[in-house]
């Protein structure tokens, strides 16, 4: 995604605003104030503020995915990989949603007023977990009476890690997250080392 310094300045400022406020009291004005850009410049840039949140939304996960799937672990054995990628997601949860997940929040915030936004956040959540059941395929087991299948792992990683991230934050306490990656790490494990039935 190629942007601007003047649109990069409006993501960086949309994203902090609409975090610590939500999207319906985030307005025009306060984003253009805190990216120190003219309103001129602002509908140049993007033609409205769901313009403006729908190139937020892709940024935001471009920006998080990279940080959640470059690592060392990817040149570890799939099994490996698999536990080391859920450490080093529980390791960077803080710093990537101490303040709440934007995909998250304007999900809930917007799925009954705005088609659009609905549409690009459960887009991207699907594009995540696409990529997440590639990582937790050694622990899948559809075969299996009730046993998950890789893309149903991902989608429980999410819905975990959404479900913590509001924990942690209405009790100011993230040892939740912590203990939830680490529920899901054993979880895995243990589907891993149990034998295919034959």
């Amino acid at each position: 995604m190629n942007t601007s310094a003047t649109q990069e300045k409006l993501l960086d400022a949309a994203m902090v605003l609409m975090l610590s406020k939500g999207y319906p009291a985030t307005t025009v004005d306060e984003i253009c104030d805190r990216a120190g850009v003219s309103k001129g410049s602002f509908y140049h840039a993007y033609g409205s503020k769901e313009e403006l949140s729908l190139a937020l939304l892709e940024w935001y996960h471009a920006g998080g995915s990279q940080k959640i799937f470059e690592g060392p672990f990817n040149q570890l054995p799939p099994h490996e990989r698999m536990l080391a990628f859920v450490d080093h997601i529980s390791k960077a949860s803080q710093a990537l949603w101490g303040s709440g997940c934007l995909l998250g929040n304007l999900g809930l915030e917007m799925a009954n007023t705005h088609p659009k936004i609905r549409e690009q956040v459960a887009g991207l959540f699907s594009r995540l977990e696409d990529r997440l059941a590639l990582i937790f395929a050694p622990a899948a087991k559809p075969e299996k009476p009730g046993g998950p299948s890789a893309r149903e792992l991902a989608e429980d990683l999410l819905v975990m890690m959404e479900g913590a991230i509001l924990l942690a934050r209405v009790n100011q306490d993230w040892s939740v997250v912590h203990r939830s990656f680490d529920n899901f790490k054993n979880r895995l494990k243990a589907l891993a080392e149990t034998p295919p039935r034959g």
